[in-house]
């Protein structure tokens, strides 16, 4: 018997010692203080003279209710309300929150929310995860400390929310202004981002189905994106200096990006405006496709033209970037580090002069990228360059130039020039103001030499470095200034096989070398019946033997012709009848690249030069 006592008086303890869960009435009801005790009552019982008998008191309890539940103050444990009742938070300080039906928070301090109905967060604070199973607003100054979890998540940035998580949804994540902090956007393969009125860097973009950026939108990547559809409207811009990989890019709106960072799997449409952050020129890669899924023409390219070029393992087309044009604006500087109080001018010269122009050219100025850190003042054939914000944050964008007529339409037949504007961290460094490389990654052969362009309008050559001389050296820079650039040029020579990165005044070049290579000199030509032309191959680390030299199809012939005087091996390319092959230079066992080859009657022999590299 005295055993059975002990037992019955030890669970009685336990549970006397444990919080107390207080089960609410049906009705609405409101937690607040009284004194310094935190009560729960009905609405009635809260609006006429205190009587205590009307009241549970909570304090440090679990409560559990079936109505409408509002938390006005005080100090309480978690909170569970059943049915399709509302939870409005307005203060106080409590643990978790799990409701069935909606929550809105304006203020207090909650451990997490919970609601499988819509969630409203206009304030207070969340110490982990809130997450709604419909759809989440956040329309005031709000911190989270985990993350916003919902179907549909709507945030309004003007208001300075804070969450120090991410934002993931499976349906839809609308952001309207940048006043918002949050760390990532997480899509989880499905959702679609809704960018409206946003300017600035973006969060970290991650498993997002599509991305739309509207026409009041100037958004900056942070990171690399890898997204199902991107789509621009007119006057909208996405900007990217990392890698960007998307099924699909839709117009017309600006995409602005460094050459050869952009992949596309299944087609582009809507002509979207490709603009580029770095200094483009002849030869680069512009952007590659899945083989055959995107055309030449199906986006707007000002001052260069496309030549669609099939990759080394026939998987992806390459658009590479060609230009004829001499005529036209060059700028008189191609990079501006601003320090934040004086500003810069940038003036353009035009050729031929401007007189000859007819009645109503004029010059546009036009700025491109991380706008938000910079003002422009365009008068004529000047523009005053400033940069604005803070200089603990770091900003770039591209200064553009180009010719209008009258009517305003752009001149395509004369090229415009570009400078490209630092101000912050990355401008921090002086003697390197606006360092840019003018290619980004590269194959040589061992024994091989590539000279890397780094644009700079420094007068003292910026520091390079190999971060391993056993596979690639880096020499001396040499001055340079051609068309309208200036810099310096660096041999950079391969040494054995492997990978390596150059670093050229903080900008890096990620360098390949192979064992063996083959250069080739022509990516295309075009010539009539019984005419002749030469290519030349430069063949490094293997026996010529083993370079399979072959014509695709019958319209041209093929055959070694010995060497130039500079060492070149050369191969004479004959057209025998009219058609559209190529001529494939293979190492056996290893890549292979072509040289399309058109054969025209009455054809005026043209072609474009390229640098083609396949490594053995």
């Amino acid at each position: 018997m005295k055993k059975i006592l002990s037992v019955l008086l030890s669970l009685a303890v336990i549970v006397l010692s444990a919080p107390v869960a207080v089960q609410a009435a049906s009705s609405d009801e409101i937690i607040d203080k009284h004194g310094a005790k935190t009560y729960q009552g009905a609405v009635s019982a809260w609006s006429t003279t205190w009587n205590e008998d009307n009241f549970t008191e909570v304090t440090d309890s679990n409560v559990i209710a079936s109505g409408n539940l509002t938390i006005k103050a005080g100090e309480i444990k978690d909170v569970t309300v059943s049915g399709s009742s509302k939870v409005t938070i307005s203060g106080g300080t409590m643990s978790d929150v799990d409701c069935d039906g909606s929550v809105e928070l304006s203020d207090g301090t909650v451990g997490s929310l919970e609601a499988n109905g819509d969630m409203t967060l206009r304030g207070g604070t969340v110490k982990r995860d809130a997450r709604s199973y419909q759809k989440v607003t956040i329309s005031g100054k709000v911190t989270v400390v985990g993350s916003v979890i919902g179907n549909e998540v709507d945030a309004s940035g003007s208001t300075g929310s804070t969450i120090s998580g991410s934002i993931q949804a499976d349906g839809t994540i609308n952001l309207t202004g940048n006043g918002l902090k949050v760390k990532e956007l997480d899509g989880e393969d499905t959702a679609t981002l809704n960018l409206k009125s946003y300017s600035g860097k973006l969060p970290y973009i991650t498993d997002m189905s599509s991305i739309v950026v509207d026409a009041g939108s100037t958004v900056t990547a942070n990171g690399s994106v890898y997204a199902g559809n991107l789509t621009i409207a007119q006057k909208g811009e996405f900007v990217t200096t990392s890698w960007l990989e998307l099924d699909t890019l839709t117009g017309p709106g600006t995409l602005s990006f460094n050459t050869g960072k952009l992949t596309i799997h299944n087609g582009i449409s809507d002509k979207p405006l490709l603009n580029f952050n770095n200094s483009a020129r002849d030869g680069q890669t512009a952007f590659q496709a899945d083989r055959g899924m995107v055309g030449e023409d199906e986006v707007v390219l000002y001052d260069f033209e496309l030549e669609r070029e099939t990759s080394d393992d026939g998987d992806m087309d390459e658009f590479v970037l060609d230009s004829n044009l001499k005529e036209g604006i060059t700028l008189s500087k191609s990079s501006v580090a601003l320090d934040g109080k004086n500003p810069v001018t940038v003036v353009a010269s035009v050729k031929p002069s401007f007189s000859q122009f007819a009645e109503g050219t004029k010059v546009v100025w036009e700025l491109h990228g991380e706008t938000s850190g910079f003002t422009i003042s365009g008068s004529g054939l000047s523009c005053q360059v400033s940069a604005r914000g803070t200089s603990s944050e770091s900003y770039k964008a591209t200064l553009i130039a180009y010719l209008v007529d009258q009517r305003g339409d752009r001149l395509a037949d004369y090229r415009s020039d570009s400078c490209i504007l630092t101000y912050g961290t990355q401008s921090s460094q002086p003697s390197d103001s606006g360092l840019t490389l003018d290619t980004y990654a590269v194959t040589i052969g061992a024994g091989d030499t590539y000279w890397v362009l780094a644009v700079t309008d420094s007068k003292t050559p910026p520091v390079a470095m190999s971060y391993n001389s056993s596979v690639a050296t880096v020499g001396a820079g040499a001055a340079y200034n051609k068309n309208g650039k200036t810099g310096w040029v660096y041999p950079v020579t391969g040494v054995a096989k492997g990978g390596v990165t150059i670093d050229v005044g903080g900008e890096k070049m990620i360098t390949a070398i192979a064992a063996g290579s083959i250069v080739v000199d022509t990516s295309s030509y075009t010539l009539s019946p019984g005419g002749k032309y030469y290519i030349g191959v430069k063949i490094g680390g293997i026996d010529r033997k083993k370079l399979n030299v072959h014509s695709q199809n019958a319209c041209t012939t093929v055959d070694y012709a010995g060497k130039n005087k500079n060492g070149l091996d050369l191969y004479v390319v004959t057209g025998r009848q009219t058609g559209v092959g190529a001529v494939i230079f293979e190492i056996i066992g290893g890549q292979s690249v072509q040289a399309q080859i058109t054969v025209e009657n009455g054809a005026k022999p043209h072609g474009v030069s390229a640098r083609l590299i396949a490594a053995a």
